[in-house]
């Protein structure tokens, strides 16, 4: 096969008209211009002080003879030529021209954009105006005769002398003033425009370590305008011997977090720190600032027959009534200091290895005789993403099959193949870098695209490959589903979660149900309870670890859903955005029902050790949730380390669009998470890929210790709180929870009753396990439904680990029975 040509940079847009010519022109003309600039210079400053001397020059008709002398620092060339520009044409005002030259010849040298035809009015005008206004200036003095016509040159005398007859001394002279002063306005509004650039670049660029802490592109330089740099366009013996270009691709990611500007318009509730001032979400759903002029009041709503409902309110009362800031409305959102940098712990990732490995990558393809034009690297925090560009003729499928092939040949962990990326002809190869940075929490806080994102519930997870923040608004997704090997980084997730939420909103904007069966994980924080966080009205601790009170809590839920789509009905509107804009212009009767309705998510950890003690009764509340609730502002975050078909089921994956996965064992539980492999294949340590939409992205999760949250907690539980938690509705659970043998009322028997009974008569065996099994329910309901066939008289007492002895030996006899009940 045919040796490839090398694609040069130097090529036109389609790769193969070169442009080599007219750059070797553009060279060639900026460096004559730009030796012509200081050669005139030079010419015209030594005139000045030699004109007298080389007159004789005009005269001698000799003069190119080299036994005649010049005392002009260009010599005879120099002379004519500046006598040429102050003598016979613009005098002093002749200086401006070798600034034009200058001009053109950094032009072509693409040193700085400039327009010629601009330039070139410029520099006339400006050489006639101060020839005229040097010829009349000095037409006063005894150094009119300078350079023969005057300082001002041969057209300026003239000139001059035509104005001087025409509008006399006091005319003339206004009117170069006014030409003058017009052409320095003209001038200096580029000059002004230059300065602060220059001033921007120096003073306020981001410094190195800000850089890295950014993740910008930290193994190669980019040209200016974001153009790739080619690293073997130095000389033939850095050239690869495969002869293929590689390049290494700017971060897109290129402004520091500390440079965030706000727009002005803040889209999260809590204190500015500037000013102090507390601030809500704007008017697409949150809390903003209320008077008298923009409070609705003077518009017409038929939500409540009384129109003038409010007049019947104290005023004393009216503000917070419409207002629930002003409960906390000396909160303060935590400060940034609070979390860790991590500067010791980003590393750049060095350009030998970049080109180790695009050495191996690019053999390997050889080896089965893949033929490719480009590779270009991107840089992340943990792994390097090289898109290949394959030769015209090669299928993408050829490079997917040799996955495990390229992986050995690099022997790095966390090879991943993208074939093709999406949007591209290229094919994309992640490897993971040999040391891997860590994405601080706090500079994923600071990003601009988090700080000026309008979100209702804006999250923030990490840097994806091209080092761009990964930020959504949870209000949207509206769900989530995290799943991973233990150790993987489910729980930091779960906390980066929780952190930018607390970091961009009211306590009266947010509720928090947290479940925790492992009792240790989120524990933090109950800090925050008196905030932030939501519970049943008789539970005494708001992290919710008792199985059984997460199944009354979840239950409690959807009742408070279908109260809150109630509260919608009412107020004729669709969603939570549009009833809490509606509550806060004032056009709701709280009188009547209406309140300010907080978004509540439900954190649940460890979701697999739920559905093994409570099955079907943890399933179907969250599967109505899942379904319904996304409209009144109750999104759930459900994590698993057991990504099993049994545990994540085709109901919860139908209702949980966005998925969350870290690291897994086989790429049988990568599919069961994500339809697709990957998951398998990750590096672990917060590496992790997510789905929205049946889109992969990769995204190192930002780290967030435990540390740094027993900090942020601990200043969010230090402010003054409510007077208790967040209150779900009542829910005292369904008929037949009974606790006992001798508290069972066998006229409130459980609904599945008489199914459990006859299931024990058919197989002979009083076993809760069995109910628990068959029927599909926790333990704690098939143990309550136990104790109530006990006191029916249908199975024995409770023997220690035996099963029950069942009293009852056929159907006839269990019909009389529960006959006999109803």
């Amino acid at each position: 096969m045919a040796k490839k040509k090398r694609k040069s940079a130097d090529s036109g847009p389609d790769g193969n008209v070169p442009l080599k010519g007219m750059e070797t022109f553009r060279l060639l003309a900026g460096l004559f211009f730009g030796v012509l600039a200081i050669y005139t210079f030079i010419a015209l400053l030594s005139y000045l002080f030699t004109w007298a001397e080389d007159q004789s020059l005009l005269t001698n008709s000799d003069v190119w003879n080299t036994l005649v002398p010049a005392e002009n620092g260009g010599g005879k060339v120099g002379f004519f030529w500046a006598n040429l520009l102050l003598s016979k044409l613009f005098g002093l005002g002749a200086f401006i021209i070798p600034f034009f030259f200058m001009g053109i010849s950094f032009y072509a040298l693409k040193i700085r954009k400039i327009k010629l035809l601009r330039l070139f009015f410029l520099s006339l005008f400006g050489a006639i105006i101060f020839s005229v206004l040097f010829s009349y200036i000095f037409s006063f003095t005894k150094f009119d005769t300078w350079f023969g016509n005057g300082v001002g040159g041969s057209y300026g005398y003239y000139v001059n002398e035509w104005l001087v007859a025409m509008l006399g001394n006091t005319g003339a002279g206004s009117l170069l003033i006014v030409l003058t002063v017009l052409w320095l306005v003209i001038l200096s509004y580029g000059v002004v425009k230059w300065f602060n650039r220059m001033i921007e670049r120096i003073f306020h660029r981001k410094p190195k370590d800000a850089d890295l802490a950014a993740g910008a592109s930290l193994a190669g330089v980019a040209a200016e305008g974001g153009e790739p740099v080619d690293l073997y366009n130095k000389t033939k013996d850095d050239a690869p011997e495969n002869d293929v270009v590689f390049e290494i691709l700017e971060s897109s990611h290129l402004e520091s977090a500390g440079e965030a500007q706000s727009d002005g318009k803040s889209r999260a509730a809590g204190v500015d720190p500037a000013t102090g001032e507390l601030y809500g979400i704007d008017g697409a759903g949150g809390i903003s600032p209320l008077n008298g002029s923009g409070n609705g009041l003077n518009g017409s709503d038929d939500t409540d027959s009384d129109e003038d409902f409010l007049k019947n309110i104290p005023p004393e009362t009216l503000e917070t009534l419409f207002d629930p800031r002003l409960d906390l409305s000396n909160y303060q959102i935590p400060p940034i200091s609070l979390l860790e940098d991590y500067k010791d712990r980003i590393f750049k990732v060095p350009m030998e290895e970049l080109e180790k490995n695009n050495r191996k990558i690019v053999k390997t393809l050889k080896d089965y005789k893949i033929d490719i034009d480009k590779i270009s690297a991107r840089t992340g925090p943990t792994v390097t993403l090289y898109e290949i560009v394959p030769a015209a003729g090669v299928r993408i499928a050829q490079i997917k099959r040799l996955e495990e092939d390229i992986a050995r040949s690099l022997a790095a962990n966390g090879v991943r193949i993208i074939a093709p990326i999406p949007g591209t002809n290229a094919v994309g190869i992640e490897v993971a870098n040999e040391k891997p940075s860590i994405v601080p929490m706090r500079s994923m806080l600071e990003d601009p695209k988090f700080t000026n994102a309008k979100f209702d519930l804006p999250v923030v997870l990490g840097r994806t490959i091209s080092n761009e923040a990964l930020t959504f608004d949870l209000a949207k997704v509206p769900h989530l589903l995290v799943a991973g090997a233990t150790g993987q980084g489910k729980s930091v997730g779960l906390n980066a979660i929780i952190t930018s939420l607390l970091y961009t909103k009211h306590p009266s904007e947010l509720k928090f149900v947290l479940v925790d069966p492992k009792k240790v994980e989120l524990s933090l924080y109950s800090r925050i309870e008196r905030h932030f966080l939501a519970k049943l009205p008789d539970s005494e601790e708001a992290i919710i670890t008792d199985t059984q009170k997460v199944v009354y809590t979840l239950k409690s839920l959807t009742i408070e859903m279908d109260s809150r789509y109630d509260l919608l009905k009412m107020a004729h509107v669709r969603n939570i955005r549009e009833y809490n804009e509606k509550f806060l212009s004032r056009k709701l009767n709280p009188h009547k029902g209406h309140r300010y309705l907080p978004f509540i998510v439900v954190i649940i950890d460890e979701f697999a050790d739920l559905l093994m003690t409570a099955g079907r009764e943890i399933e179907e509340p969250i599967a109505r949730l899942a379904q319904l609730a996304r409209a009144i502002g109750i999104h759930l975050v459900i994590a698993t380390q057991r990504p099993t078909t049994n545990i994540i089921t085709g109901l919860i994956k139908a209702n949980f669009t966005a998925r969350i996965a870290f690291r897994v064992i086989s790429n049988i539980d990568s599919r069961t998470i994500l339809d697709t492999t990957g998951a398998n294949q990750l590096v672990g340590r917060g590496d992790m890929l997510i789905s929205t939409n049946g889109e992969l992205t990769r995204v190192q999760c930002a780290m967030i210790d435990t540390a740094e949250v027993e900090r942020v907690t601990e200043y969010i539980g230090s402010q003054r709180g409510y007077a208790s938690a967040y209150y779900l509705p009542e829910y005292t659970g369904e008929d037949g929870d009974g606790s006992g043998v001798g508290d069972v009322d066998l006229g409130k028997r459980d609904k599945l009753f008489d199914e459990a009974a006859k299931l024990v008569v058919q197989f002979q065996q009083g076993s809760t396990s069995l109910i628990q099994r068959r029927l599909n329910l926790g333990y704690n309901r098939a143990g309550r439904i136990m104790d109530q066939l006990e006191a029916a008289g249908i199975v024995g007492p409770f023997e220690g680990s035996k099963a029950r002895q069942v009293l009852i030996s056929d159907f006839a006899s269990l019909d009389r029975i529960l006959a006999s009940l109803e």
